[in-house]
């Protein structure tokens, strides 16, 4: 599945969302390329001054891509380029949630004032492939804030990132454990430390 110059303006709630992509081990088998997604036009109506729409909202599922998209006017309330997990809403809806989104040839006007916005359960990864998401150059990567993530390689900008962005000498994944047993931990959050 892949979206080819789609061109979306003036969303309450994203750009482009993908809620759920097919497990086929392919980094960009599902991904959006070449769109232009406009946050907020001179056309815009009334009911766009109380969102914060995303430009694009990742699945809860892995294997998604952004290749080659414009970003414009993403500069009022809280409205962001990127959101993550769609339909995460509640702890029922997908597992530990840490997914990983890779963004490549990006252009991003300087009209954006907030580039990332994390959603619920705030476990997303975007690994920016060649550096124009993060400005930290090929291999970098933004996740949302928890303390033992803030590494020397990685700096703290909630304002535009809401989260980390990290550079290349580091990588983030997701960790997760299955038929484990005993099983009595099932559904509940574990944190390592």
């Amino acid at each position: 599945m892949q979206f080819h110059n789609f061109k979306t303006a003036d969303n309450i709630l994203a750009g482009i969302e993908v809620s759920m992509t097919t497990f086929i081990p392919i980094d960009d088998y599902c991904k959006v390329v070449g769109g232009l997604i406009v946050g907020k036009s001179a056309n815009a109506e009334d009911d766009l001054n109380n969102a914060s729409p995303h430009g694009i909202i990742g699945p809860r599922s892995e294997y998604f891509r952004v290749d080659g998209t414009k970003f414009f006017n993403f500069n009022f309330n809280n409205a962001a380029v990127f959101g993550d997990c769609s339909h995460c809403w509640h702890p029922a809806s997908t597992d530990q949630g840490a997914r990983t989104i890779s963004t490549i040839n990006l252009t991003i006007d300087s009209s954006v004032t907030k580039r990332v916005l994390w959603q619920y359960p705030f476990r997303g990864i975007i690994w920016d492939m060649d550096g124009t998401l993060t400005g930290l150059g090929a291999d970098s990567w933004v996740t949302h804030y928890y303390p033992h993530l803030l590494q020397d390689e990685c700096t703290l900008d909630d304002d535009v990132y809401n989260g980390l962005i990290c550079d290349n000498t580091i990588a983030l994944r997701s960790i997760a454990f299955s038929s484990y047993s005993p099983d009595h931990f099932d559904n509940m959050d574990e944190y390592i430390a």
